[in-house]
């Protein structure tokens, strides 16, 4: 992203969950907020079904899959986080999150869950002022935490907010190890296993690389590299999925779940009439923080 301004990917990202919750049928993940976080020129593709007939089906058809992702990881990452709940976690950091509409979604948790929302301060900025057109008002238990990830770490913002680091949390990061080298994702990710109490848990999703994957799931792939770097976001992370769970054992984590799209698609995309699957080349990390000597403590 430039200074100065939100995230362009984040926008899409909200209009990809806005076509979703509005189109397809049946609905993975839910979004009700996604249409009026999407901005006004992806608002009027979304809405108007001759553009969004021929931008999204006709120029960017075959990047089909790439929504079965964002829905699949949205799901994917709140059904951990409901697990969490269940067993007692009160704190969810949403790291780069966007135009992530959880708390919105989600006022039945106010009483119970506190939600920490780190991003970039322009994309913040831009997001308060769609919250307030909306007329909502920001919910009481978000907490919107300003961190320039070039500068500083996910430990630094969480210090200046009132995450409580002896409690455990829960925290996903979602659609943005793509955009890092592989040393600033794991560098985030040991920021977190360094100040989370041990047993808080994190997903996130992940590219892999392309000898890795088939041609089919290559040439998808390929078409959303070229996609994000042609609006200056280009992706650049990439994981051997037989690699990624040793370096989290040696950062402080312990994976829990390293699932495929093939497994997503069979959990949440199962007998569906239409096209909609998530995408072969990316996968998703489930992992808990562990103790110094790699059990929890």
């Amino acid at each position: 992203m430039k200074k100065g301004r939100g995230s362009r990917t984040a926008e899409v990202a909200a209009a990809t969950r806005a076509v979703h919750h509005l189109y397809d049928e049946p609905v993975v993940f839910a979004d009700p907020y996604a249409l009026q976080f999407a901005g006004p020129v992806w608002r009027t593709v979304v809405s108007v079904g001759l553009l969004r007939w021929l931008i999204l089906r006709v120029l960017l058809g075959a990047m089909r899959p790439v929504a079965g992702q964002v829905a699949a990881r949205s799901r994917y990452a709140e059904d951990m986080l409901a697990k969490a709940v269940a067993n007692g976690v009160d704190q969810y950091v949403i790291v780069g999150a966007g135009f992530d509409s959880f708390a919105l979604r989600r006022a039945d948790l106010a009483s119970r869950l506190r939600v920490f929302e780190l991003d970039h301060p322009d994309t913040q900025r831009d997001k308060r002022e769609r919250v307030n057109r909306l007329g909502v008002g920001v919910p009481e238990n978000l907490e919107f935490v300003g961190v320039d990830f070039e500068k500083e770490s996910v430990a630094d913002g969480l210090r200046r907010s009132g995450f409580q680091s002896d409690r455990p949390a829960f925290f996903s990061w979602l659609g943005t190890t793509p955009y890092l080298s592989n040393a600033a994702t794991l560098n985030t990710l040991a920021s977190i296993a360094g100040f989370a109490r041990p047993g808080s848990q994190i997903v996130f999703d992940y590219l892999v690389p392309d000898d890795a994957l088939s041609g089919d799931d290559r040439r998808v792939v390929d078409k959303l590299k070229r996609f994000t770097a042609r609006r200056g976001e280009p992706l650049i992370g990439e994981f051997h999925p037989t690699e990624l769970a040793q370096e989290l054992r040696a950062i402080g984590f312990e994976m829990i779940e390293d699932a495929t799209g093939a497994q997503l698609e069979e959990r949440y995309f199962a007998n569906r009439s239409d096209d909609l699957r998530p995408m072969g080349g990316a996968r998703f990390a489930y992992a808990t923080v562990t103790g110094t000597d790699g059990s929890m403590d």
